[in-house]
């Protein structure tokens, strides 16, 4: 069974019902003035797991996620195979030694749950038991190293288009007084477009991201409100 983040659900802490790895964020995102990355997985049952690691590209998240062959180099990541016992905590890293250009990258980064138990071999055939497995399948982000952060905001039509190379959380409260656990949260990718009446109205608007909220528009903000 494969359990995928939803790229457009932002922000929020995943970890598999009662018993399965638990992970600290959803999704991941490489700065473009940074190149490691770590993210502690941890062994969230009551059994000895074997877990197996694989990354690929994809064009858009959500959209076009066709797997893509990594380019040599372009992605390393460690470890490929971890065993871990009940409670136990590993760290997932990687590293980017993909081109310094213009363009945004996108990545799946599947981490398999198989249990130790169900992988003893059948007697002398040395073939191993057919078992199931459990997938945590989240989204990479590598920025573009030329970052190119910009927007366009019609507060009038309601429209809000990302016209830069990079993506960003938009968050939008339910009127000026608003709790971020109560508002929409979602992200645009380069060149994608939301439109809505929620961006019209009179609700608190933030961009998110590069750690800090951006004030979206002057609705709620006018003359010391907010």
């Amino acid at each position: 069974m494969t359990i995928r983040l939803g790229w457009w659900l932002a922000g929020l802490m995943l970890a598999f019902p009662a018993q399965a790895i638990y992970l600290s964020s959803g999704v991941f995102t490489l700065e473009s003035d940074r190149t490691f990355f770590s993210r502690q997985f941890v062994n969230n049952t009551k059994e000895t797991n074997l877990y197996v690691i694989a990354a690929y590209r994809i064009a858009k998240p959500g959209v076009d996620e066709q797997p893509q062959p990594l380019e040599q180099g372009e992605l390393l990541y460690t470890p490929l195979r971890k065993i871990l016992e009940p409670g136990a905590w590993e760290y997932f890293k990687i590293f980017y030694r993909g081109p310094a250009d213009e363009r945004e990258r996108y990545y799946r980064i599947v981490i398999q749950e198989i249990p130790a138990n169900l992988m003893e071999m059948q007697g002398g055939d040395k073939t191993p038991l057919v078992s199931p497995t459990m997938a945590l399948d989240t989204i990479m982000v590598i920025r573009p190293r030329k970052m190119r952060f910009t927007y366009h905001y019609d507060p009038l039509a309601g429209v809000l288009k990302n016209t830069g190379n990079t993506y960003f959380r938009v968050m939008i409260h339910q009127g000026c007084d608003g709790q971020d656990d109560t508002a929409k949260v979602f992200n645009l990718l380069p060149g994608e477009s939301y439109s809505g009446a929620d961006l019209r109205g009179q609700n608190r608007k933030f961009i998110i991201g590069f750690n800090k909220y951006q004030r979206l528009g002057e609705q709620c903000f006018e003359q010391g409100q907010g």
